[in-house]
């Protein structure tokens, strides 16, 4: 039987307005007994990742950060961390700004301007706090509230891959992705490229669903990223997950 490693992106994908829908755990859990490896592939970094989603999935691991975090059954196989000085210049350009800023890493997410909803604990008042109480903080990659502008995604495009949402947007150290840290965690497993099977809705799965053996595209996925994959499932709120792994490698 041909093995794969499926990758799961989190937010309206694997993980539904706050739930993980029952079809996707039960088809996920029936794969992970036929042998099949089972990873999140998430823009969020293992900070970010609701804890209880490790208990409630059945998971082999994590791709977190955009790739620049990679777990593989409790154990750290690869990281790579934005440097003080990156966070420092990040957090003095909007110092001043209103808008909420998470510097997002390995153990919690460190926020500037948190709103209320976040329960925040590392608050930065200072950005030169990283090189004080946060300088031994794991940090990964960017959250800022809103769509950055045109000039802001040139200015940090300069150094960072870019991702603009239309509530959000995200960034990461160039040479990182989802699709790189899907091929890292492939190697590490010893499976080629053809075994994977990717899964996603927005444009920053669009690296790793065009490099996945597999590619499918939840219901709800925007326009942009069901044109370029070979299968579109039905939408995440009703377990999109499950039913392509349902008829992809259980035959149902």
């Amino acid at each position: 039987m041909k093995i794969y490693a499926l990758f799961l992106d989190i937010d309206n994908t694997l993980y539904y307005n706050g739930k993980v829908p029952k079809r996707n755990v039960d088809a996920l859990a029936e794969a992970r007994k036929l042998g099949h490896f089972i990873f999140l592939n998430t823009a969020r970094s293992m900070g970010f990742i609701p804890k209880e989603m490790f208990d409630e999935v059945p998971l082999d691991g994590a791709v977190a950060g955009i790739g620049t975090d990679l777990r593989f059954r409790g154990k750290q196989i690869f990281h790579n961390l934005m440097s003080q000085d990156e966070c420092f210049e990040i957090a003095k350009y909007f110092r001043n700004d209103s808008r909420e800023v998470g510097f997002e890493g390995e153990d919690t997410v460190v926020w500037m301007n948190p709103r209320a909803r976040r329960h925040a604990k590392d608050i930065l008042e200072n950005p030169a706090d990283f090189y004080g109480k946060f300088k031994n903080y794991k940090i990964n990659k960017m959250y800022v509230e809103g769509a950055l502008s045109d000039s802001e995604m040139t200015l940090f495009g300069k150094k960072y891959i870019m991702y603009r949402h239309e509530r959000y947007s995200e960034f990461c150290p160039k040479g990182f992705g989802k699709a790189e840290g899907m091929f890292r965690m492939l190697d590490y497993l010893n499976l080629p490229g053809e075994n994977s099977i990717a899964f996603g809705d927005s444009a920053n799965d669009e690296d790793m669903l065009k490099a996945a053996g597999i590619s499918v595209a939840m219901g709800n996925a925007i326009p942009e990223i069901k044109k370029i994959c070979d299968f579109v499932s039905c939408d995440a709120k009703d377990g999109g997950v499950g039913e392509a792994v349902e008829k992809l490698l259980l035959n149902k």
